[in-house]
């Protein structure tokens, strides 16, 4: 997840932590509700001065994918809805949106009293089948009667075992010290020590034992922090175990030198981040272990691990030890993983179709994801294999203003110069982004893809292209998208190309400095205008190439050197400097 400061990515990692049952709902995490009724909002738009109150009920809801076994185990399909709600009046509920009967006394015959089922069953004329002092005999009876009856999609209460086996939720985050994070990790061991059979039977003497199996565990923490951070002689964590309360507390005591401790609280930020660091690591080792004490996936412990600015307050060596982390603890069984990020670092690192990208409207959080609008999977992968392939980087499809499609590596070499030359700045300082199509049509495509998503778009390509080449023809622009008049500029006008719009001059000027005659002879104006009756560019490179012993290679380099040359914003082509200013416009609106 990435997005501006306030679009709320923190809050959806704590609404994700509230749905897996990590967070405790407060009021300050319920929304705002609009005013309506006789206050004269109703039937309006309302804005800010209209949120008055909070709204009475909030709820998260998550599709979940499960195993066969827990398909199994649970009577469950492979994909089902669950949902977990608060309201003023009954609380905090787990919910499932599951078939059930339309009939709402027909549901959650599980959780009813005896007495309840009595008289449920009494209202439709049902008996029990076996012992009538059994609840079970009740619910048998009262489900085989609401099979029968008419069914719908109903949120139903998820019984205990849903509940045990949702997955589990560690939040490792800036705002939270390392402290927390050593607890949130001991925490999670110690739950897996009080689910062993051998110690559940002896339940009122097990405090002494979990205290020390946590403080061992602390004490490989211990030693990795040591090992990362070397410049501490002294690292002592010691937990305070409780077998009814669980993990009350940690305390991490730190020295630099021989003498007295200090807590993390009072070191700095960056050292405060390296510990965290160094925790993280360690809680990594413990989900292999863990992942490899249950090897068949079906007994795969499932957890959710949530970053909240992991890498901040980090140099770049340690960042790509949080990317190296990242990578392989999502790389462990049974692991996913959410991260809010400002982070280039990481964005970058993610494959673009895991980017999600939240902006604030108004009080509400908005999300988009890069190649959202596409009809199916494989389109979007397609797209993504094409960004990939011209080195667009998430952070530049996520943030840059205005993509500009040229028709190749010519362009690509010689526009940055001459925009920045006409303009005083570099095309990314501008927020621009040179795309080169190379008569890719997979290019066309994203580009077509940018402008139907409403980002700032322009080709600028020869106007001889229009007619030359299929790929830029006017049929082939509007089938991607494209708009002729709104998106596409043509340089070289009416129907020449980029390399015709520089002056007989210039171009001998160019050629000698860059491109001197073997006869030692000056290139004179008169030798290039007689070439422009034809295909220009060709004509014009077969000429410093056949004249000259060090003439360019390429069209490409040919017109890097014109770029170079040229030394004031007045002698860049009027046909380009109008194009870049357009494109300065571009860029300066909003996406």
């Amino acid at each position: 997840m990435t997005g501006p400061n306030d679009s709320g990515k923190s809050a959806t990692i704590g609404a994700l932590a509230f749905l897996l049952g990590a967070h405790p709902l407060t009021d300050e995490d319920r929304t705002f509700a609009t005013a309506s009724g006789g206050d004269g909002t109703a039937g309006r738009e309302v804005d800010d001065h209209d949120l008055v109150e909070r709204v009475e009920t909030t709820w998260v809801e998550g599709e979940f994918r499960l195993s066969k076994k827990e398909e199994v185990d649970l009577a469950l399909p492979g994909t089902v809805r669950m949902r977990r709600i608060r309201d003023q009046e009954s609380g905090v509920r787990l919910e499932l949106l599951v078939d059930a009967p339309e009939d709402e006394n027909l549901r959650n015959l599980e959780a009813r009293p005896l007495a309840d089922l009595k008289r449920i069953a009494g209202g439709f004329g049902v008996t029990a089948t076996a012992d009538a002092r059994s609840r079970s005999s009740w619910v048998t009876a009262l489900d085989q009667y609401a099979a029968t009856r008419p069914r719908t999609q109903a949120w139903i209460s998820a019984s205990k075992q849903v509940r045990a086996a949702l997955p589990k939720f560690l939040l490792f985050g800036d705002a939270e010290s390392a402290e927390a994070a050593i607890k949130a990790a001991l925490n999670s061991r110690y739950r897996s020590h009080l689910e062993d059979e051998d110690l559940k039977q002896r339940v009122r003497d097990l405090e002494t034992e979990l205290g020390r199996r946590v403080r061992e565990d602390a004490q490989g923490l211990v030693e990795h922090i040591q090992q990362r951070c070397p410049d501490l002689v002294r690292v002592d964590v010691e937990p305070d175990v409780s077998f009814t309360s669980g993990l009350r507390s940690t305390k991490l005591l730190l020295a630099r030198t021989n003498g007295e401790t200090v807590s993390l609280g009072t070191v700095g930020a960056g050292r405060n981040r390296r510990i965290s660091l160094a925790v993280w690591e360690w809680a990594s080792e413990l989900l292999r272990r863990d992942a490899e004490s249950h090897p068949s996936p079906d007994d795969q412990q499932h957890v959710v691990l949530a970053y909240d600015e992991p890498d901040t307050h980090l140099d770049y060596l340690q960042q790509r030890r949080v990317m190296a982390l990242i990578r392989e603890q999502c790389s462990v069984p049974g692991v996913s993983m959410v991260i809010a990020t400002h982070s280039m670092n990481l964005i970058d690192g993610a494959a673009i179709e895991d980017i999600v990208h939240l902006r604030l409207e108004g009080e509400r959080t908005r999300i988009n994801r890069l190649l959202s609008d596409l009809d199916n999977d494989a389109n979007g992968q397609y797209l993504a294999d094409i960004a990939i392939a011209l080195g667009l980087r998430n952070t530049v499809l996520l943030h840059e203003r205005c993509f500009v499609g040229v028709e190749g590596v010519t362009e690509q070499l010689s526009f940055p110069l001459l925009f920045r030359l006409s303009t005083g700045r570099p095309v990314h300082a501008a927020g621009i982004v040179i795309v080169g199509c190379h008569n890719n049509e997979g290019a066309l495509k994203f580009v077509g893809y940018l402008a139907r998503s409403g980002r700032q778009v322009m080709l600028v390509i020869d106007a001889d292209s229009r007619k030359n080449n299929k790929i830029f023809s006017d049929a082939n622009l509007a089938k991607e998208g494209i708009d002729i008049v709104n998106h596409v500029r043509f340089v070289g006008t009416p129907d020449k190309e980029f390399e015709f719009i520089f002056t007989n001059e210039q171009w001998c000027d160019v050629a000698n400095l860059a491109w001197p005659r073997n006869d030692g002879e000056p290139w004179e104006p008169e030798a290039v205008e007689s070439l422009r009756a034809g295909k220009f560019s060709t004509l014009l490179l077969n000429l410093f190439k056949e004249g000259s012993d060090s003439g360019p290679l390429s069209k490409a380099s040919m017109m890097y050197e014109m770029a170079r040359s040229l030394k004031a914003a007045a002698e860049v082509p009027a046909e380009l400097r109008d194009a870049f200013l357009q494109l300065e416009k571009l860029a300066a609106l909003d996406s």
